[in-house]
């Protein structure tokens, strides 16, 4: 490489980007830990076939309020990352992308339950569409991360380590939604 080629980066700085990034997979922890109960809920959501199962769609509507409340409480903690290394800016701005528009698709579904519930019939273009544009967020921002762990020469083993800490970190979260009932925006009609 010429005189102005990239320059490694190590000693302090290294460490620097090092708990950047171990930040940054913290949040992602814990963003998978509560998608894994969603996910969960949705799994033991069985509805009958022809009938109208809505108190199992309250259930899942509960589910997915606490994960609308936990892209919340991700972005909030995104924003309150103290600091960021400079060659990682592209990166931080990135996944905040990427969880701003995770939470306008989880909001998505949770306005889907409702209108189910209320015997309605739910946008489902609309969630697909703030999925789908959720999804390729995700994508960009893990190839932004992909090019910050090469320019930094981690071995798998370094990976591995932050990814161990990242999810102890996120299992010892204690971290509590507050307690949602389904209330409806309207009154089903009395038959």
């Amino acid at each position: 490489m010429g005189l102005f080629g990239k320059r490694k980066i190590e000693g302090d700085e290294l460490l620097t980007y090092l708990d950047y990034i171990g930040e940054e997979w913290k949040l992602r922890a814990f963003q998978e830990k509560e998608a894994n109960l969603y996910t969960e809920a949705l799994d033991s959501y069985k509805p009958q076939k022809g009938t109208k199962d809505v108190e199992g769609l309250k259930d899942l509507y509960v589910a997915a309020n606490r994960l609308a409340q936990s892209a919340v409480e991700l972005l909030r903690r995104k924003d309150a990352l103290k600091s960021v290394p400079d060659k990682a800016t592209s990166l931080f701005f990135a996944w905040h992308a990427a969880y701003t528009d995770y939470l306008g698709w989880v909001v998505a579904q949770v306005d889907a339950i409702e209108a189910k519930i209320a015997g309605e019939a739910p946008d489902a273009a609309k969630v697909e569409g703030l999925r789908t544009k959720s999804e390729g967020s995700s994508a960009e921002a893990e190839s932004e991360q992909q090019k910050l762990l090469k320019q930094l020469g981690l071995t798998q083993g370094d990976i591995d380590q932050l990814h161990d800490r990242a999810t102890q970190a996120a299992a010892e979260d204690r971290w509590r939604p507050r307690t949602v009932t389904y209330k409806p925006k309207k009154e089903l009609p009395r038959r």
